[in-house]
């Protein structure tokens, strides 16, 4: 059954730390299958430069809607400190993924299968809420030392001679799995689809607000260009500091 959803009137909420922002602020958002970070840039006016200042580790989110009703498009924390004295004018947001760059691993796992090993780096990272396949893989004896989670990941897939994709969505981690998807949205010429060319190989969709879009899910597409169904490999969103929001889907 089809449903048609307005796209009108987005609306954009920052929180950092303390803060909340609604405007006088710029936001680069960016989430593909490629890289395992997601990622945010957020741009201060100089009406906040001088007023606000943030720790490393201060929790974020980025949350876009409509109608009053916003989903977070991002969550994470603060990568670096900023404040008054700072030279830039932005700072960078990571996701959950922060906490396995940051926490090392050194464990001789004996006839372990790569979900235990996982299981065991995961809360050693803090993480407590995630998803793994339900592949059976064989058991094998797996050293560590000193790596961290992300590098034991890639490890894991060498070791096993498989290319298993890991990601955080909504703080929390998926590994050879994904959430449901609930909708299949269809983007139309003329309708919702603002400009649509083609970059580096693949095709580039330009439309308004759309925060329900993540990567790797579906999405229709009905334009003289190209139509079908396609599956997104990555998401971008941007504003300027007057709210004026664009999504870029990849396919």
């Amino acid at each position: 059954m089809s449903q048609t959803v307005e796209l009108f009137s987005p609306k954009l909420s920052v929180s950092i730390g303390g803060y909340t922002f609604s405007k006088g602020i710029e936001v680069e958002s960016y989430s593909a299958q490629t890289s395992y970070f997601d990622w945010s840039k957020i741009r201060f006016t100089e009406e906040f430069q001088p007023k606000v200042s943030f720790a490393a580790g201060d929790i974020a989110q980025i949350s876009l809607g409509y109608n009053g009703e916003l989903e977070a498009v991002f969550q994470g924390y603060v990568s670096k400190g900023y404040n008054a004295g700072s030279s830039l004018n932005e700072i960078l947001l990571k996701d959950d993924m922060l906490k396995l760059e940051r926490t090392n691993i050194t464990e001789t796992f004996l006839n372990a299968t790569p979900q235990e090993i996982i299981s065991f780096a995961l809360s050693k990272a803090g993480i407590s809420s995630f998803a793994l396949s339900q592949t059976s893989y064989p058991i094998k004896i797996f050293p560590v030392s000193k790596k961290s989670v992300i590098a034991l990941l890639q490890e894991i897939n060498s070791v096993w001679g498989i290319s298993i994709k890991f990601f955080f969505r909504g703080g929390r981690f998926y590994w050879g799995t994904a959430p449901a998807q609930k909708s299949v949205y269809e983007f139309a010429y003329a309708q919702n689809i603002i400009d649509l060319t083609r970059e580096s190989g693949a095709w580039k969709l330009v439309t308004v607000s759309v925060p329900f879009i993540h990567h790797s899910d579906i999405i229709r597409v009905n334009h003289p260009s190209v139509t079908g169904e396609f599956e997104v490999s990555k998401v971008v969103f941007t504003t300027d500091t007057t709210g004026f929001i664009r999504t870029y889907l990849y396919f």
